[in-house]
């Protein structure tokens, strides 16, 4: 264990707190929390899709023999019931014997022949849009808490994606370590299982880099002559019970372990909180694929080489930046139409708009600002950016 462990470290509410207090603690500070099960109580998941676990199994992970009954799940999966209910679907497995560069070799299979292989330790069921292919059944609804999402309310309104995932896994079963999509929130509800949790605050990935940068793959298994200073980073470890709910902030760095049969319902979601930490990741990324092909700078116009970054972040990160301001201008649309008496789970209106004012102007400061707004012209979207302003300035 390394020195900087703080086990448990970590704030639980057994009662769902306070919208205004996760504002404040949690979201503003950007420091991660624990929810209990009250939190999703109500939900059908964890009514219908599983039953008491009354097996005795020794289970393939790092805890010791002692802690053996008190990390064992309470709960496990209605694998009779999943498979009726949604045994047809074609859902996305990771392999996590077998790696893929930084993440795992990934397959497609039925349902049903994912519930086959689901105890043998091996195969992971992620990134599953649960919610997307089952809308009439109505699995779970999202905490008031975690209501404010940016990220899913644009994507919905585009119908074209969302961030609202099922995972389902193995005993052993794990996600390497990362940081979440766009450097967005994520919340994790346990429907059954337990998950061992490494959490790295912001700043402490330096420590679990080598020298070229790559990031420690699996933190079960080390070579510390590649990566000499990982015992130095500070970390929580937190083990997620059956019905607990982790809420994950922006940049912090993270692997999971399953121990038992795990269900879990998972979003990733934003809003003007962690606005400026969601925008530097795009502009990092943006910084990253021109560099990459910086030897062709000269050879295009201008125009030629921000629109290939651009088609080349698209593909390698799954948003630009033209995905980025119609998500702002979006939010603005509605901010604009909000009064003071409907906000309830949001901070205040005068206060969102004034994030998204700073970004766009920390935006115009940017040396690309004229390859950007090229590309923005090019993709009928010139004026979205003055559209914004128009919006949001009469909130402040």
């Amino acid at each position: 264990m390394a020195k900087n462990d703080e086990e448990n470290n970590i704030k639980y509410y057994k009662d769902i707190p306070t919208y205004q207090d996760f504002l404040k603690n949690h979201l503003l500070l950007n420091k991660p929390v624990v929810f209990g099960p009250a939190l999703t109580e109500t939900w059908k998941a964890r009514q219908e899709w599983v039953i008491d676990n009354d097996d005795i199994i020794e289970y393939n992970n790092n805890v010791n023999n002692e802690q053996q009954q008190e990390e064992r799940p309470k709960m496990k999966p209605r694998l009779d019931y999943l498979k009726d209910q949604f045994g047809s679907a074609i859902v996305g497995v990771a392999d996590c014997i077998e790696r893929d560069f930084t993440d795992q070799k990934r397959s497609e299979m039925t349902f049903e022949e994912f519930i086959k292989v689901w105890p043998n330790g091996r195969y992971y069921l992620k990134d599953w849009h649960f919610v997307r292919a089952f809308p009439e059944y109505h699995a779970y609804d999202v905490p008031k808490v975690f209501a404010d999402d940016w990220m899913n309310e644009y994507w919905l309104q585009e119908n074209k994606d969302d961030y609202r995932f099922v995972y389902m896994g193995g005993d052993g079963t794990f996600t390497p370590l990362h940081a979440d999509v766009y450097r967005s929130y994520s919340w994790s509800s346990n429907i059954c299982g337990i998950k061992r949790w490494t959490l790295f605050p912001p700043g402490e990935e330096k420590y679990l880099k080598d020298r070229l940068g790559n990031l420690v793959y699996d933190l079960r298994s080390i070579d510390h002559v590649q990566f000499p200073n990982t015992e130095q980073a500070k970390r929580i470890i937190y083990y997620q019970r059956d019905g607990e709910t982790m809420f994950v902030p922006s940049g912090w760095y993270h692997q999971v372990e399953n121990i038992g049969l795990t269900i879990s319902i998972n979003h990733n979601w934003s809003n003007a909180c962690n606005l400026g930490m969601t925008f530097r990741s795009l502009v990092s990324d943006l910084d990253d694929v021109e560099k990459s092909i910086d030897d062709l700078r000269e050879s295009m116009a201008p125009i030629e080489f921000g629109q290939t970054c651009h088609q080349l972040l698209l593909a390698h990160s799954g948003w630009d930046c033209c995905i980025f301001t119609k998500m702002l201008y979006c939010i603005s649309r509605r901010l604009h139409d909000y009064s003071e008496e409907k906000e309830k789970e949001q901070p205040k209106v005068k206060w969102q708009a004034q994030q998204i004012l700073t970004i766009l102007e920390e935006w115009k400061k940017r040396k690309e600002i004229k390859v950007l707004d090229d590309y923005l012209e090019q993709q009928g979207l010139s004026n979205l950016i003055n559209d914004i302003k128009s919006l949001l300035l009469p909130l402040l």
